[in-house]
């Protein structure tokens, strides 16, 4: 039993192998013992499976400068539009029940969030137990780095799925407010003035560490995670405190379905800057929101918004502050592999007080985006976008961003036959 193990350590020593001492590996060796005692206690043959998406993507930026150029980049300079980026899905089969499945990123222009450590263009984003068909299928179980817990992109994410190239702002765009750290107005008034981002609403490109259960019960489905981390700043579990978010699903019919979202948790990362009596896991960030996707005949519509919050003790008149976004998303097959798609987004802010001027101005500019493109699948394999992303900002320094882009995204199924003569050999 323990020798069907090997292919996946191969697996990992084959594709981290310049970075073997990395906090990622070692956090998937801590899963080793487990696997070995479910698999004796379950007496069943392990099986591994991988899947991979590679996309190869050619974009032109106006303007092409900073911060203009890196609207889409991510806090470890991780961006849909880089040239060359891959994610390796893995999953270990034990049983029926349980499993292992993890998710990995390649991005060819990846850092570590601390860029004193240098470039880290292969990073681990997921990697969690499953535990599933408890309950006739009521009850399953994530338990490690696990998915986005609320609203319905995160599943559609991926470069095979999203019909386009960018994600909607909630799920990436960075705020002008810092979450790591307290800062008065006037410095955070400046992040907004000078296009710097220092949170987010829903940052789908780290997930947090903890534990999601999941099922339907009725016709209706649930999610609901708890865990370190926020879905604002998944660092924020350095505070010790914990999140709790979540969705609640109705699959009204075939082609409607609805939902409502949820989360809180304390967003702060260090206790820095504290008004008196105030504590690092104190000031929260709020978020609501809710979902509808339609799906009839050759058109796919999704729609999402979501109200955030967040407290500012540390401000001198608001006691928060808050941003709405949402986004309509369509699709039309115009053939069976040839389609249309369009997203139009809005981030929306709210006014607080110039601690210089005494007047009420917004804490963010708000932000307008269009993104619409075709997209082509000559291969059940290949898919072929070709995509506009146009952005139009109030803030009077940088009011027009426009991204042109060229894709190729790959999808490759069960792809661990590849490796079948390279895994059989034994390990030294």
């Amino acid at each position: 039993m323990r020798e069907a193990l090997f292919p996946f350590f191969r697996f990992f020593c084959y594709v981290n192998q310049d970075c073997m001492n990395h906090q990622n590996v070692l956090r998937t060796l801590f899963f080793v013992p487990c696997i070995i005692f479910a698999s004796n206690l379950c007496n069943a043959q392990l099986r591994f499976n991988l899947d991979a998406n590679i996309e190869l993507t050619a974009a032109s930026f106006n303007p092409n400068r900073d911060p203009e150029r890196t609207i889409n980049t991510n806090f470890r300079d991780d961006d849909p539009f880089n040239p060359v980026r891959g994610k390796l899905f893995t999953h270990l089969q034990f049983s029926d029940m349980f499993g292992i499945e993890g998710e990995f990123l390649f991005d060819n222009k990846g850092k570590r969030f601390d860029r004193s450590k240098g470039n880290q263009q292969f990073r681990m984003d997921g990697l969690f137990l499953s535990v599933r068909g408890l309950a006739s299928n009521h009850l399953n179980f994530w338990l490690g780095r696990v998915p986005t817990p609320v609203g319905t992109f995160s599943a559609r994410s991926y470069s095979h799925v999203n019909p386009l190239i960018g994600y909607p702002l909630a799920y990436h765009y960075k705020i002008p407010y810092n979450v790591f750290t307290l800062n008065p107005e006037a410095q955070n008034l400046s992040l907004r003035d000078n296009n710097v981002g220092a949170g987010t609403a829903i940052y789908e490109a780290c997930w947090i560490t903890g534990l999601t259960t999941f099922g339907e019960i009725e016709g209706f489905t649930y999610m609901l995670a708890i865990g370190q981390g926020t879905l604002t700043n998944p660092e924020a579990k350095e505070n010790g405190g914990f999140q709790i978010a979540g969705r609640i699903g109705r699959q009204v019919s075939e082609e409607f379905s609805v939902g409502v979202s949820g989360g809180i948790a304390p967003y702060l990362q260090h206790d820095l800057n504290l008004p008196a009596g105030v504590g690092v896991r104190d000031p929260e960030h709020v978020l609501a929101g809710i979902d509808v996707s339609v799906a009839v005949k050759q058109y796919r519509i999704h729609f999402e918004a979501f109200h955030n919050s967040w407290d500012t003790p540390q401000y001198q008149h608001e006691t928060s502050v808050r941003a709405y976004t949402w986004y309509l998303e369509g699709q039309y097959f115009i053939l069976e592999n040839f389609y249309a798609a369009a997203r139009f987004d809005q981030m929306l802010y709210n006014n607080i007080t110039d601690p210089l001027t005494g007047t009420s101005t917004p804490w963010g500019y708000n932000v307008n985006r269009l993104e619409a493109g075709l997209g082509f699948s000559p291969l059940d394999e290949l898919t072929i976008k070709g995509i506009a992303q146009q952005y139009w900002l109030d803030n009077p320094s940088s009011n027009s961003i426009t991204i042109l882009a060229l894709q190729a995204a790959f999808r490759f199924d069960h792809v661990t036959d590849i490796f079948d003569s390279y895994f059989s050999q034994p390990i030294h």
